[in-house]
């Protein structure tokens, strides 16, 4: 089961890849065992007349219409493939215009850890590693970094992000179960870099309100 938005648009995605993939390679290797069999050496074969001689030109077979098919075929195949791909980017970089209060957060990536600041100021150092979000809302990071380059990333979501110094990239998703996800850095960032790891909490709608409303500016 998807538990975001995210990891449906990319199961999705190499869903059709991996179904094409399939359907060109059943038909390839049909016809390659299909002719294998079909035109086998046998003691009464001979060559055709058409056959290529070694230093002429081949003459035209008259196999036109195969060269046809075959490339529209391919052709109708990457254009599917191609405006699958750019509908799932396009989706997955514009992030909602509108969030729900308290489901827009700044991501600071620190060496060897993250500090994630809600709407209301709230910056919980005790649990800095840990982000808290509502299920069933669309989730807005504003992810930029205090130090030196790292890569946000939150392993079975499917988004990732580089954290770089004076810039802030924007990753959004919509979770669609609660539980507990790692949060890791995908970039070597130093000597911590391995241990550089992170919650995310998905919490019930009701729970996030009742944490976040008793959140307190520190």
């Amino acid at each position: 089961m998807a538990v975001s938005s995210t990891q449906v648009q990319f199961d999705s995605l190499f869903g059709l890849f991996t179904y094409l993939a399939i359907a060109v390679s059943i038909i390839v290797f049909s016809l390659l065992i299909y002719f294998i069999v079909k035109y086998r050496d046998r003691p009464s074969s001979r060559q055709p007349n058409d056959t290529p001689i070694l230093g002429k030109l081949p003459r035209s077979r008259g196999h036109a219409k195969s060269v046809v098919v075959t490339v529209s075929l391919s052709t109708i195949i990457l254009v599917v493939l191609i405006i699958g791909s750019f509908g799932a980017i396009d989706n997955i970089l514009t992030p909602p215009q509108h969030v729900c209060p308290g489901c827009a957060m700044e991501v600071t990536a620190h060496q060897f850890y993250w500090q994630f600041t809600y709407p209301n100021g709230t910056k919980p150092y005790d649990t800095r590693d840990i982000l808290r979000v509502p299920v069933g809302e669309n989730i807005r990071l504003n992810v930029t970094s205090a130090d030196v380059f790292h890569d946000f990333g939150i392993i079975g979501y499917d988004i990732k992000t580089d954290a770089i110094p004076g810039r802030t990239n924007v990753v959004w998703f919509y979770p669609h179960t609660t539980g507990n996800f790692t949060i890791q850095c995908f970039e070597l960032c130093g000597v911590g870099h391995a241990t550089m790891k992170g919650t995310l909490m998905v919490m019930s709608q009701a729970a996030y309100s009742a944490w976040y409303d008793s959140t307190v500016v520190h």
